[in-house]
């Protein structure tokens, strides 16, 4: 409420918008517009703002599933309530808010209790919401988040800078760990299980004739990330052109679903070890460096479409 009398709103135009359902009560001295996130809305009735994983959320950057509410209050917050209405009792004042008293584990609600920077809006800003999801989430989630928000440019330097201020000490050398480069939370899993294998690798690497590969390991391991679940059409036949080219210049190309990162993680690494443990990584007698491929590829004009007779796909003794 403070805050519209600061805007020039005074309570008697609060007071009519909210009689012509213009605005809601949340709680107390707070109001919403119809169309108010709903996690920010029940991250007030709590008695705070929304932060942590639930406000990164917000902006469409990559997750791992997180069902919790995360709700910032102050460090001296009591008589925190749950972000559920409930029903109104009989003889309720019309359009009071009622709910009752905040079970953590039976509301799903993470709180973070920290004062500063002041809770001045409902939803905390990316820098603080992130220093927050430091605090609480696993470290690979935190930093495949913090990927996404530098790739999609949400995150700026200043603003990483200022996280990596807002973060728990114990927790700050995990920031350095971010980066630009990681297009999505998968990559993110593997660039770090890289990392923490010391297994030279570099990501977005642009290689003559075949365009920006995922990640370089070593010298010519390849390794191609399907971001989606659903990897067909044009873009399956794409990718598969592209592998052909890799393997003709003499790189191993490894290319990693959706499921086999995500899924089934645990075999997929150590598959990865055993090759780098192999030296296949690196150029040798058995692979060498070509310029270009010997068997240029043709190109076609509907990349999901192949127009082969059934009979010269399957070869002649088809059955």
């Amino acid at each position: 409420m403070r805050q519209l009398e600061a805007a020039g709103i005074d309570r008697a135009a609060v007071v009519a918008a909210f009689a012509d359902h213009a605005i809601t009560r949340v709680r107390r001295g707070w109001y919403a517009v119809p169309d108010a996130p709903r996690e920010v809305l029940r991250a007030v009735r709590v008695g705070g703002v929304l932060t942590g994983a639930s406000a990164a959320r917000l902006h469409g950057l990559w997750m791992h599933s997180d069902p919790l509410l995360h709700v910032r209050v102050a460090r001296t917050a009591s008589r925190l309530r749950s972000p559920d209405v409930t029903p109104p009792q009989r003889g309720t004042p019309p359009g009071a808010v009622v709910s009752s008293r905040l079970d953590r584990a039976a509301d799903g609600v993470c709180v973070h209790y920290r004062s500063d920077p002041p809770l001045n809006s409902a939803r905390d800003p990316l820098p603080i919401a992130l220093a927050e999801m430091l605090s609480c989430a696993p470290a690979e989630h935190a930093i495949a988040t913090i990927d996404s928000a530098l790739a999609s440019g949400q995150l700026t330097a200043p603003g990483l800078a200022r996280m990596r201020e807002l973060a728990l000490p114990s927790r700050r050398a995990l920031v350095d760990r971010a980066s630009a480069l990681s297009e999505s939370g998968i990559e993110s899993r593997v660039r770090l299980f890289l990392r923490r294998h010391n297994i030279a690798h570099r990501a977005q690497v642009e290689i003559d004739g075949v365009g920006r590969v995922d990640l370089l390991v070593g010298d010519r391991l390849v390794i191609e990330i399907d971001g989606s679940k659903f990897h067909t059409g044009a873009e399956f036949e794409s990718d598969r052109r592209r592998d052909f080219e890799l393997a003709m210049r003499g790189y191993l190309v490894l290319r990693l679903s959706y499921r086999m990162v995500m899924d089934e993680w645990d075999t997929s690494a150590a598959g990865l070890r055993a090759l780098v443990a192999r030296g296949e990584h690196r150029w040798g007698y058995r692979a060498q460096s070509s310029p270009a491929p010997s068997v240029p590829m043709p190109k076609y004009e509907h990349e999901d479409r192949l127009d082969v007779p059934l009979g010269v796909l399957l070869g002649p003794n088809a059955g």
